[in-house]
């Protein structure tokens, strides 16, 4: 039954996604800090250098960076942690996640599903190398813990 529903789920995205595309050039920023719930996680997407392009996505209750564009590193603030796991964006995504400074109280309920379908999609392919950090990250830890 999952699986029907994370199918439905991923047709449902890339439905949304060929319907609409936000075109971004030209315009302004309504933040250059955006926050909100994905799935089960409280996350905020955060242009440092306000030029419309998103540097990092961080988790807020950890306050852990977990994805971050190329060269953007450099800008990450002290009171941020980076997560052990933490991936580098491609331009694909990072076009998508900077969608989400534009949204403003007038974005239809349609553009906000279709951005967060996207990036949804997108994630999911980074979800292996996640994963698999995560686990080498866990077997470190136990073997520490029962040494």
């Amino acid at each position: 039954m999952n699986i029907l529903r994370l199918t439905i789920l991923v047709l449902y995205s890339t439905l949304l996604v060929a319907c609409s595309n936000l075109d971004t050039e030209g315009l302004q920023p309504a933040s250059f800090n955006y926050c909100d719930n994905f799935l089960i996680y409280d996350m905020c997407a955060r242009d440092t250098n306000r030029d419309g392009v998103v540097d990092y996505v961080y988790f807020t209750d950890s306050e852990e960076i977990f994805m971050f564009r190329e060269g953007a590193d450099r800008r990450f603030p002290a009171d941020l942690l980076v997560h052990e796991c933490a991936q580098m964006m491609d331009d694909d995504l990072v076009a998508t996640t900077s969608r989400l400074l534009f949204i403003d109280e007038e974005t239809g309920y349609l553009e906000r599903q279709d951005i967060r379908g996207a990036m949804m999609i997108k994630y999911i392919a980074y979800m292996p190398e996640v994963t698999a950090c995560n686990m080498r990250n866990e077997e470190v830890q136990s073997d520490q813990s029962g040494s």
